[in-house]
Formats: structure tokens, sequence, C-alpha cells
């Protein structure tokens, strides 16, 4: 049999169950990849993630190539001419079967749609499967059979539901016929303008540099996760995300290795472990949010209400805020790492969330967006989650009203100020005790900016906003 396996958000061979299945059950194999500039512009895809989704490819195919697999990389201009694409190719290159793994944004589902529809039509075979979840979006529910929206009662079913089996994903690719088609990465013309200033060293491709990360951060410093995970100077985070926002590596593959040193308990044993697995349960629970309420895809807020929220709109605010010259900061810093490395702290990215829409009483749209226009790990339902869950339209929304306090959040968790001062060059030289909130002598002295906004009425001023819109 020969097949085709369709690579989209999934660029790796270890746990990748479509391409395993499509090179168990045929003997010649080829890979496709469909590049759109256009949709990458309509789902605001950073330039950064752009280029590290590029660089992924190249680390993929020469990966391929080892088993005699050729992949090909076909322009498109979105998503609606997919369905043609596969068909036409399908019946030049006489493909018996087609392989994918799914994605659940509402987008790609009616992609998939028509995808489906046109190789019934013209029965072509086909196999979908599922690889950035444990469960499949929407199969764990209530006790009402309702899919849950808190995510305390979903990580318990999630848990009580858990087997190991599900984590039995080693296998050996063994090579293929090889094929008289070749890669065409090499001359495929991406189309692609650099226009960030990301340094790309941070974030090295291919599957072997995301295994390296995983393994170097579980050996080293995963067991302090739940202590050292709220300090953006320590190295107390693995930085995988980008890696798995890309499907660069799996969740499994993350769950699977850091089980093996905690003797395979998943809720007990280290805490650090324990408590950094979590964090893969919420990526998992927002996809199935995304999956269960579409609204959430159309730019809409989960909790009806917060529909009636009268937002500002201050564009001088607005740009202060992108630049990183709020004149608090942490909110500074925090913006200046996001340009700087196309990453933020999760701690900080709440911070800067609750501070945006909050203080500013912002519309949390306008930050959602300009996240994924700047972030490597731009993953749609993770950050429509997080902006939904800081400006309490989201999920998880008891209290109803929840605000960091950007100065205790600084001083909480940069005590020193040694993050302030990495980014911000103005306060490198401000001693500690005064780099959270520099006197106005201070800010005259250094360049650096006012504060934007005044904490303790803006404040009021949100609490009365949400009051307003839920009464």
């Amino acid at each position: 049999m020969k097949s085709l396996m369709w690579f989209r958000n999934d660029l790796r061979m270890d746990d990748n169950p479509a391409l395993r299945n499509a090179c168990i059950e045929s003997e010649e194999v080829h890979a496709i990849y469909i590049f759109s500039s256009n949709q990458n512009h309509l789902h605001n895809e950073a330039n950064c993630k752009i280029e590290f989704v590029i660089d992924n490819l190249k680390s993929l195919d020469k990966e391929l190539s080892k088993i005699n697999i050729p992949l090909t990389i076909i322009d498109s201009e979105g998503f609606d001419d997919n369905s043609d694409i596969i068909l036409n190719l399908v019946k030049e290159r006489s493909f018996n079967k087609v392989f994918w793994n799914n994605q659940f944004g509402k987008d790609e589902q009616k992609r998939d749609e028509l995808v489906v529809r046109s190789f019934e039509i013209n029965d072509v075979e086909f196999s979908s499967h599922d690889e950035k979840v444990i469960y499949p979006p929407g199969s764990i529910r209530t006790g009402e059979d309702k899919p849950y929206s808190v995510f305390t009662p979903f990580k318990k079913k999630w848990i009580e539901n858990f087997n190991l089996d599900f984590l039995d994903i080693e296998f050996k690719y063994v090579a293929k016929k090889k094929s008289l088609v070749v890669s065409n990465i090499s001359e495929f013309d991406f189309k692609f303008k650099r226009n960030h200033s990301v340094d790309m060293s941070i974030w090295p491709s291919g599957e072997a540099s995301a295994k390296n990360r995983l393994e170097l951060y579980l050996s080293k410093n995963i067991l302090r996760y739940s202590q050292d995970r709220n300090d953006p100077m320590i190295d107390g985070t693995s930085r995988i995300s980008p890696y798995l926002a890309n499907g660069v590596i799996s969740p499994k593959r993350c769950i699977l290795e850091a089980l093996k040193i905690n003797n395979f308990e998943l809720d007990s044993g280290e805490k650090g472990i324990t408590k950094w697995i979590d964090e893969i349960i919420w990526r998992e629970f927002y996809k199935n949010i995304m999956y269960s309420f579409p609204k959430v895809s159309q730019g809409k807020p989960f909790q009806d209400y917060t529909n009636n929220i009268k937002w500002r709109y201050e564009k001088s605010e607005l740009d202060a805020w992108k630049y990183g010259n709020t004149g608090f900061p942490i909110i500074d810093s925090a913006m200046k790492q996001l340009k700087s490395e196309g990453w933020m702290h999760n701690r900080l990215r709440m911070v800067v969330a609750m501070f945006f829409t909050k203080n500013m009483l912002h519309d949390w749209r306008l930050g959602e967006e300009f996240f994924m226009q700047n972030l490597i790990d731009g993953d749609f339902s993770s950050n429509n989650g997080g902006w939904q869950w800081s400006s309490s339209t989201g999920t998880d929304a008891a209290p109803y009203f929840r605000i960091f306090n950007p100065l205790t959040q600084s001083k909480n968790f940069d005590s020193d100020g040694l993050f302030i001062k990495k980014y911000v060059d103005e306060l490198k030289d401000i001693d500690k005790k005064d780099i959270h909130d520099p006197s106005d002598e201070i800010r005259s002295l250094c360049n650096y900016p006012n504060q934007i906004l005044d904490l303790k009425e803006s404040r009021l001023r949100a609490i009365d906003a949400f009051n307003e819109a839920k009464n």
C-alpha cells in the first residue's frame, strides 16, 4: 500500500500516531505540509513562530529522509483549498490512503470536514488520530454528561480515568520503499520576511533539541518546580512550550518522561513533578473548552455577561503597554522579554494580562491578539484560555473578579529586581529598594516614564465596570 502522511501541527516522528500507523500499514509513504501565509496572517501567527515552524520543517525533512519518506511543501491560499490540494495529489501519485492528526480549532475542524466530504465522494480512504491530547476532546464529561468548565474537577476526572497504557508510545521506524519523488523543501519559496527581533538561538529546532531540553529540565530542575516556577529569573520552568505548541514534542512524551522519575505516580510523590504535569493538563483543559464551546474561537467570552463590559480604548496607553513604557517596571520588563525572546514567563503573562484588562480596562481580545502576534509558543486554546482567565471573562471565574497588584507581584517574585534590570536598561543601576516603584526623581534621572495610571483608582474603575455588566 502507498500512503500519504499529512503533517499539520505535529512536526515530529516520535509519538506521532498518524505517521506511525501510515508506516505500519504501508510499504511506501510520502509526506505533505501545506503552507499558507494568508492563513498564518488570519490566525495572527507570530513572525518568529513562522520562522520556528520553517526551521522545524527542515529538521523534520532530514529525519524523514532517513526512512525514505519524501516531504513535499505546497503553497496554499488558505484552508478552503486544502481539500482540492490533497485530492489532486492523491490522484496524481495514486495514494491508497491518507493519514493525519486532528486539530480542534473551529477553522481547522471546518477544513477537515471539507476534506472528509471530498474523500468520501471520491472513495479515498483516510485515517485521523489524536496526538495533542491524552483524551479526545469532549470525552471527559461531568456526571450530567456535560463538558467541564472548571479546571479542578476536570483534572480530578482526568486522573481518575488515566491508564499507563495511554503512554505506550515507543515505536521504531524502519525504512520504507524508496520513491522517485524527492523532497522539495530546499527550493520551496516560503516567502518569509523576518520582521522580529527574537534571538532564535534560544529555540534550536528539531525534536532532538526538544527532547534534550526536556531531559535537562527533568534531570536538574523539575523537583523544585512548585517552589521556583513563579520566579522569572530562576530557570524554574521547562521552556518546552514552543515545542509543544508546534508539535515538535508530544504531551504524552512529556508526561511519560516525568512519570519515570516519579515512580509512575500521577497525583502523588514529588510535588514538583505533579505540579508540572498539572500544566500539561491545563493545556488539555483549554483544548476541551475550545472544542466544547466553539464561541471562544469566535472572539466571544466564555462568561456571557461580560459581553456587557464597557471596555476602554486609549491608544496612548495601549502603545505604552505594547512597547514596555507603562512606568510599572515588572510590566515593562515582561513586555520587553516578549519582544526579545518571543516568550514570557507564565506568572508574568497573568500579571501583564490582568494589568491590561483590569487596571487599563482594555478589551482582552486586543491583548490576546497581540500575544499571538509575538509568541513563539502561541497556541490559540491556551492563549485564549489564559487571557479569558486573567480578564475574568473565561472559565474558573470564581471569584468573578481577580486582580494582581503589579507592585506586590514584583516585590514577591522579583524581590531583588534582577529580572527588571535584565530587560529595562534605564533601571539596571537602581537599588533594589527603589526598583519596583521608582520615585519621580529616579524616573527623571533615568529617563524612565511615569506610571500611565493610578493603581487604586483603576482597580475601583474595573470593579465598577464588572458590577455594572453583571447587574
